[in-house]
C-alpha cells in the first residue's frame, strides 16, 4: 500500500501533471468567476445593507485567521522544521500569496521557511497537502449522508457529528501514513484547533446572513453550513487563487432553493469582501506586532 502511495505522489509531484493541473482548476474558476458575474449583473447595489453585525463578523475572520496560523504554526514546531524568518510573518504573507492565481505564490512562500530545504521539503509538502484537503475530507461524510435527512434540524446534527467523527478517523489514518513517510502530520495534536476553525468558520457566516436574513436562527445556521461546505470544497482547487468562483458556484448549486438571487449576491459579495479585507488586515497586524518585538 504504501508503494503505491509513493507511486501516486511522485505522479502528482511531476512537473508536467502539476502544470495539468492547475490549468484545469484555473480553467474550471474561470468558467465559475463567468458564472457568478452574471448573477452579479442583475443585482441591485442600492438595496445593500451594512449593518453592525459585519464588525462582529469581521473581527470573527480575524481569529479565525489566527487559529489557522496556530494550526500551521504547531505542524512547524512539531516537525523541528528549523526557520529562517517569523513562522508568523510567513504565515501570513503565504495567507496573502493565496491571491496569486495558480497557487505557487502561497506553496513557495511556505517553501521559503526551512533553513534547511531539502531536509524539510518533504514534511512541507505533506503539511501543505494536508492544510488545503483537511477540510473537504471533514465534510465529505456530510455530503454523503446528508441526502438521507430531511429537515435542517437533523441536517445540522448531522454535520455536527460527522465533523467530530471524521476528525477522529482523519487524525489516527494520518498517524499511520506519517509514520511511515516520517513527519508528524497536520492532525497531532491540533485537533482541538481544527474543530475551533470550523465552528469560527460557521460563526462568521451566521453573522454576514444574519444581518442579510429574517430568517429563523435554524435556517440560518443550516445555511452557514452549507457554506463553509462549499469553502472547503473550493480548496482542493489549487490552482485557483483562493477559491474564487468556484466556492461561489459551488454554494449557488446548494443553495438557490433557499436564498434569491439578490440574498445571495449580497451575501457572497459580503462574505468576499470580509474574507480580503480581513487577510490584509492580519497580515498588516503580524507586520506591526513583529515591529513592535
Amino acid at each position: 500500500m504504501s508503494k503505491k502511495i509513493d507511486i501516486v505522489l511522485k505522479k502528482l509531484e511531476a512537473e508536467k501533471n502539476q502544470i495539468i493541473i492547475k490549468k484545469f482548476n484555473m480553467a474550471l474558476s474561470l468558467f465559475a468567476i463567468f458564472f457568478i458575474a452574471r448573477l452579479f449583473n442583475e443585482f441591485d447595489y442600492a438595496s445593500f445593507k451594512i449593518s453592525i453585525k459585519l464588525i462582529f463578523a469581521f473581527l470573527t475572520q480575524l481569529l479565525f485567521l489566527y487559529t489557522l496560523y496556530k494550526i500551521w504554526k504547531n505542524f512547524i514546531v512539531g516537525n523541528t522544521i528549523e526557520a529562517n524568518t517569523s513562522i508568523l510573518e510567513n504565515w501570513s504573507q503565504a495567507n496573502i500569496n493565496k491571491y496569486i492565481p495558480g497557487g505557487i505564490g502561497l506553496s513557495v512562500t511556505r517553501f521559503s521557511i526551512s533553513k534547511n530545504l531539502s531536509k524539510d521539503s518533504k514534511k512541507l509538502f505533506f503539511g501543505m497537502i494536508e492544510d488545503q484537503l483537511k477540510g473537504a475530507f471533514l465534510v465529505f461524510p456530510f455530503l454523503v449522508l446528508t441526502l438521507f435527512f430531511e429537515t435542517e434540524f437533523q441536517k445540522i446534527n448531522l454535520y455536527s457529528f460527522s465533523i467530530i467523527i471524521s476528525l477522529y478517523l482523519i487524525s489516527n489514518i494520518s498517524e499511520k501514513y506519517a509514520n511511515r513517510f516520517n513527519f508528524k502530520s497536520l492532525f497531532h495534536k491540533n485537533l482541538l484547533l481544527i474543530l475551533l476553525s470550523n465552528v469560527l468558520q460557521i460563526l462568521v457566516n451566521f453573522l454576514i446572513l444574519s444581518s442579510l436574513l429574517d430568517f429563523k436562527i435554524i435556517e440560518i445556521v443550516y445555511i452557514s453550513i452549507l457554506y463553509c461546505v462549499s469553502a472547503s470544497l473550493s480548496l482542493i482547487f489549487i490552482g485557483s487563487p483562493a477559491g474564487l468562483g468556484i466556492r461561489e458556484i459551488i454554494f449557488y448549486i446548494y443553495s438557490s432553493n433557499l436564498l434569491s438571487n439578490e440574498l445571495m449576491i449580497s451575501y457572497l459579495l459580503l462574505v468576499r469582501i470580509i474574507s480580503v479585507t480581513t487577510d490584509i488586515a492580519f497580515y498588516l497586524l503580524c507586520k506591526f506586532s513583529l515591529k513592535l518585538n
